[in-house]
Order: structure tokens, then C-alpha cells, then sequence
């Protein structure tokens, strides 16, 4: 009986019983970038697993300014985005352009088209407004 004993509490001391949390998702993040002389822009728009805010940074920083038109504009939940970047002659304005669609999931877009225009750090400008099939797949 003690050799059986002896087994049973060998056996026993091989379980290792392991607990880890589970790692949080990394987040999906859409990032469209562009450098204009020294200057460089960059747009984070995040996309899972919650969507956020999106960001646009100057440098390594957040522009400064009144960011909310931009906040509404880049931040459709869901809309597929086509971006460019221009830039001045100089290299200190840098200009970005957007046009978005948003599927309303019965077969319809609606498009929006707009530009942002950056100096020193800092939003100056943004306009948008509302486009069409054309202006989004244009080459």
C-alpha cells in the first residue's frame, strides 16, 4: 500500500497548474504619413477594438488648435478614407486632403471631401463638405 501511496504523490508533484491573464488586443490603428522638408504629418485614426478619436501630429506632437471639425470629419466609425498630403514650396504648410465613404448598409454611400491645412504646429484651416463616387476614386 505505501509503494501505491508513494506513486499517487509522485504523480502529484508533476502538476504544475499555471494561471495568466489574457493580453489585451492590440489595437488596429489606420496611420497615414507624409513629410514635407523637415516637417512631418502624421494621422492615427484607430479602429479596434473601440474606436477613438483620431489623432494628428506635427513633429511627434498633437496639432494644435480647435480640432473637433477634424475630430467629426476623421472620425467616421466604419468609413473607408483616402488621404494625400501636399506640401508647400517651402516645406512649412502642410496640407491634407480627405475624401470618405460610409456604406448606410442597405447598398447607399454618402461621400464627404475635405483638406486641412497645417503651419508652425498648428491647424489654420478645414473645410469639408459633401462629395460624390467620383471624387472618392479618383487616381
Amino acid at each position: 500500500m505505501s509503494l501505491l501511496l508513494l506513486l499517487i504523490a509522485g504523480q502529484a508533484a508533476e502538476v504544475v497548474l499555471e494561471v495568466r491573464e489574457p493580453r489585451p488586443a492590440t489595437p488596429w490603428m489606420e496611420i497615414v504619413s507624409a513629410s514635407c522638408g523637415d516637417r512631418h504629418l502624421e494621422v492615427r485614426r484607430p479602429l479596434r477594438p473601440l474606436p477613438g478619436r483620431p489623432q494628428v501630429l506635427l513633429d511627434g506632437v498633437s496639432a494644435r488648435g480647435d480640432m473637433r471639425p477634424l475630430d467629426e470629419e476623421l472620425g467616421q466609425v466604419g468609413a473607408a478614407y483616402r488621404m494625400s498630403v501636399q506640401c508647400s514650396p517651402d516645406g512649412e504648410t502642410v496640407l491634407l486632403n480627405w475624401v470618405a465613404g460610409l456604406a448606410d448598409g442597405q447598398g447607399d454611400v454618402s461621400y464627404r471631401a475635405g483638406h486641412a491645412t497645417f503651419r508652425e504646429g498648428a491647424l489654420i484651416e478645414a473645410e469639408s463638405g459633401e462629395a460624390n463616387e467620383e471624387t472618392f476614386w479618383y487616381r
